[in-house]
């Protein structure tokens, strides 16, 4: 595949070295936290229109840590799970995270998903606005994805997406002559303190996002670029329609109001 910066933005990311055995553990504990959110969605949406007892068969994609399938597994939500990551640093950080938590269910692949024949699955999971980072890698990835995610699914299956309109990045970039910077400031069990984002439009339309982030009590950096497609609620469904998906859910957030940050919304498709 032609290079794209979007296969390795992400290289160097949780590296297991940045991190004190104290700080993996409180790292761990946050990162399972924060998936509350997705549990209470897919009891809610999914296991509760499903025969009883149910446990499913997963594939994430672009799993990073892997935090939401651990956290499936240790609410006994999975028969299995596979994640799939391009990262090596965060497959690494997954590998230990998964011997942390004692997970026995998930295996994480250092792989493209479309390396992969489409296994059969209760449910296909593009959390954290993957889909928008495959699509623009080449001019098939989009279609390429959809089609994978379609043939995975089992007839009574699901694919869930979290996705970011980009609206207000969009609105901004107007207002701004089409180049908009933003700092983050980061969790205190984050060792990376800042992020300064430096925001362009592409003549495609797609979104270059270029990162900087800063290390807590450090003067060590560390930077990559994202490029991102965004997708309106509209879009998406077209484009999900055209690949075979009938069933069409939108929501705004996951568990409760505001737990989305602006902008980003959720699909639920069979």
């Amino acid at each position: 595949m032609q290079y794209h910066p979007n296969l390795n933005a992400y290289s160097g990311v949780e590296d297991l070295s940045n991190f004190t055995p104290e700080q993996f553990s409180a790292y761990c504990k946050v990162k399972l936290g924060e998936c509350g959110k997705h549990i209470d969605f897919i009891k809610k949406n999914i296991l509760s229109i499903l025969p009883k007892p149910k446990r499913l068969t997963i594939a994430e994609i672009g799993s990073g840590n892997s935090k939401l399938l651990y956290r499936l597994e240790l609410e006994n939500l999975l028969t299995s799970a596979i994640g799939f990551e391009l990262s090596e640093s965060r497959h690494e950080f997954a590998e230990k995270f998964g011997i942390h938590v004692n997970a026995q269910k998930t295996k994480n692949v250092c792989a493209s998903f479309l390396d992969y024949p489409p296994p059969p699955l209760d449910l296909v999971i593009g959390v954290d606005i993957v889909l928008q980072l495959v699509a623009p890698v080449s001019q098939g990835s989009e279609k390429s994805a959809l089609k994978w995610m379609k043939d995975s699914i089992k007839p009574e299956g699901f694919l869930l997406l979290e996705l970011w309109s980009f609206e207000n990045i969009i609105n901004q970039l107007d207002a701004c002559n089409g180049n908009l910077k933003i700092w983050e400031e980061y969790q205190i069990d984050d060792p990376w303190e800042f992020c300064l984002a430096n925001i362009t439009r592409m003549k495609n339309n797609d979104i270059k996002w270029d990162k900087t982030f800063l290390k807590r009590g450090s003067t060590q950096k560390s930077s990559f670029t994202n490029i991102l497609r965004p997708y309106s609620q509209k879009a998406i469904k077209q484009k999900l329609m055209e690949n075979g998906f009938t069933r069409i859910k939108f929501f705004n957030y996951w568990s409760q109001p505001g737990d989305c940050s602006e902008g980003e919304y959720i699909v639920l498709a069979q």
